[in-house]
């Protein structure tokens, strides 16, 4: 047995020496072997960037993912980027909109935003274009929603949905039948009513919402039901939608407050949820298919270290590729390509079918006053 083990040990330790000896001596044996040294140095060595430290990204979020934090599939993208790229680090920072801005006002900043609408806009004197020779899988549609003067600044590499959602509890008790033909959006401002008890009567509203910062649910269903968001009676709306938050309209719609609830993919998430845990019987959804303002941008920091800014794009560039957008479902978002292979099973397949011809989408630098007019 000992001897066995020596011989284990020594012939490790002379693979060990002829890979070393290996990888010293092909450079000297000729051209024709150049290819051959490179191939055999990626396996063993792995190839080295050209530009040695660390890229630094800010991620801002304004509306909810899916599952899990975008950072997540950033951070998996980075370690995956980092393996192809040795002696390049990157380093993820999730910051509120008033940490980015202040540290900026203090002459800090990143190497790469990744932020939505709203927070864009401000961003303007800090950034810089992509080059033209940017390698791309976004479709067209959002690569315009990302351009500024001409010169594409912002690069969305994720995006939501907004979406109807009801249950068969919720829509007997307004008395509605569920055994019809219906689309909740045709519906979704007519099933308001009161619950009368001894000392008080009780308004049940018919649809609610919540806007977040700077988010347009109204904007989405106007687009989307040409009836547009108008109360037909004071039932039809939750008269709280300008100023709760998506969580709290999605209380209420739980609670029995409102018949539906026009929500995002962070509420489907919540409802699959409550499905899988027995806790409802049949939900009801219907996404939103003309617009979304529920995008994820990268956007390069001004640089003038030509090497570095070109590793961040070939960054911003390889988590848009198509064999990388897959990986969002780990996240519950969907992907900016059009691709509609992302999801294995389950409501999120039906909806990426349904959402995969968007294209109606608002410019990324949109000013704050445009967007609270629109909402």
């Amino acid at each position: 047995m000992k001897k066995k083990k020596i011989f284990n040990i020594i012939s490790r330790v002379f693979v060990g020496i002829f890979v070393v000896v290996l990888l010293f001596t092909l450079p000297l044996i000729g051209v024709k072997i150049t290819d051959d040294f490179s191939y055999i140095s990626g396996m063993f060595v792995g190839n080295k960037s050209k530009y040695q430290g660390i890229i630094e990204i800010w991620n801002i979020d304004t509306f909810e993912s899916g599952t899990s934090a975008k950072s997540n599939y950033l951070q998996k993208m980075a370690e995956s980027f980092q393996k192809q790229n040795k002696g390049l680090y990157i380093l993820i920072k999730n910051l509120s909109e008033y940490e980015c801005l202040n540290l900026l006002d203090k002459g800090e900043s990143p190497d790469i935003f990744s932020c939505s609408y709203g927070v864009a806009s401000k961003l303007k004197d800090y950034v810089q274009p992509f080059s033209e020779n940017l390698q791309t899988d976004v479709t067209n549609e959002l690569l315009l929603a990302g351009t500024y003067n001409d010169s594409l600044y912002g690069l969305a590499w994720c995006m939501g949905v907004y979406c109807f959602i009801s249950t068969d509890t919720n829509l007997t008790k307004a008395n509605f039948d569920i055994t019809s033909d219906f689309k909740l959006s045709q519906i979704a401002l007519d099933l308001g009513y009161e619950v009368k008890n001894k000392n008080s009567t009780k308004i049940i509203s018919s649809l609610t919402y919540g806007i977040n910062s700077y988010l347009l649910p109204k904007m989405a269903f106007s687009s989307y039901n040409n009836m547009g968001l108008v109360s037909t009676s004071v039932f039809s709306l939750d008269k709280n939608v300008n100023t709760q938050t998506q969580y709290t309209a999605y209380s209420k719609f739980i609670a029995g407050e409102s018949v539906i609830l026009l929500g995002s993919q962070r509420d489907i998430a919540r409802m699959e949820n409550r499905l899988a845990n027995g806790k409802l019987s049949q939900v009801f959804y219907e996404p939103i298919t003309t617009f979304t303002d529920l995008v994820q941008f990268t956007l390069l920091s001004t640089s003038d270290d030509v090497v570095k800014l070109e590793y961040c794009e070939k960054f911003a560039s390889y988590i848009t590729q198509e064999t990388n957008q897959k990986k969002l479902s780990s996240i519950g978002m969907f992907p900016v390509t059009g691709q509609t292979d992302v999801y294995d099973n389950g409501i999120m397949c039906d909806i990426i079918l349904d959402i995969s011809g968007i294209s109606g989408f608002n410019n990324l630098f949109t000013q704050i006053d445009k967007i609270t007019s629109l909402q």
